[in-house]
């Protein structure tokens, strides 16, 4: 068997796994992990523009982003922490559901108030989907590492693929539609559509997501210094011992100061497309 024919025998394998309704469930999730960054980014950059902000205004804005580079301070409280209620649906899908609707709550807050009525609380409300936005994050990445299994090496790679594909897709096609509406329409109208968006997610992991199977752990039974100390404690210090004192402290440098510089700068380019002449639509379509 010659290596092309190898090869192309790798490529139809690899096209059949896509049958597997697992990865277009990890793409869809990527969809939701991606989909916050359009929210408090590239259109509230937008929004900000066309109300007249400084440039030194709308980059001070990208302090919000600073929850994606710290979320690793609570991740061990998602993966122990039962949540009232909902948490019968799952570990994972109860976070997930939970940072959906409170993005969702406070995209249709921005859509009633915005920066023209209130600047801080824009802010504020920015801050807030940043951290639920990052904290989802934190449940779909155990989602995505438990719904394959470990024995089925074939799909790690599709299932990482899907997750980015599914991120890029998040941001950029409904940020397609909402920079042609925005100029016809208004911000805080589109604001409204871009919250229902993230409801038909939620919908979609209601209905059709199941909590995948995983180690089961004691929830019940323990005061909170208990708690504390089993789940969140013992994780950092697992942590420290598995990389030692240097590689750990490297990695977690290395973890906060990797989306620092896109934070700041990165949103700034829709600012610069405004100042030279496009318009939201063009943005949109070139941009996005």
């Amino acid at each position: 068997m010659t290596a092309t024919t190898q090869s192309q025998i790798s490529v139809i394998d690899s096209v059949k796994l896509l049958r597997d309704f697992r990865v277009w469930k990890i793409f869809l999730l990527g969809v939701a992990s991606g989909y916050p960054w359009l929210l408090i980014g590239s259109a509230m950059t937008a929004w900000l523009t066309d109300e007249g902000l400084s440039r030194s205004a709308i980059g001070l804005f990208g302090i919000v982003f600073v929850a994606y580079t710290v979320n690793f301070l609570w991740a061990p409280v998602i993966d122990h922490f039962r949540l009232p209620l909902i948490g019968r649906l799952g570990q994972r899908r109860s976070w997930i559901l939970l940072c959906q609707a409170a993005m969702i709550t406070m995209g249709l807050i921005l859509a009633a108030t915005g920066p023209a009525t209130s600047l801080m609380l824009t802010a504020v409300v920015a801050f807030g989907i940043a951290i639920f936005s990052a904290t989802q994050d934190l449940a779909i990445d155990a989602y995505r590492i438990t719904i394959i299994e470990e024995h089925e090496s074939e799909l790690i790679g599709h299932g990482a693929a899907m997750a980015t594909c599914g991120w890029w897709t998040g941001l950029s096609a409904p940020g397609v539609v909402a920079f042609w509406l925005a100029d016809p329409l208004g911000w805080p109208t589109v604001y409204v559509g871009m919250a229902l968006f993230l409801a038909v997610i939620s919908v979609c992991v209601f209905f059709l997501f199941k909590e995948p199977r995983r180690p089961d752990i004691a929830f019940a039974n323990r005061n909170l210094v208990q708690w504390f100390d089993s789940s969140y404690v013992d994780a950092v210090a697992e942590f420290f011992r598995r990389n030692g004192m240097q590689m750990a402290i490297g990695l977690l440098a290395f973890i906060f100061l990797f989306k620092i510089g896109e934070a700041f700068l990165g949103r700034m380019v829709i600012v610069f497309y405004k100042e030279v002449g496009f318009t939201d639509a063009q943005i949109g379509t070139y941009s996005k």
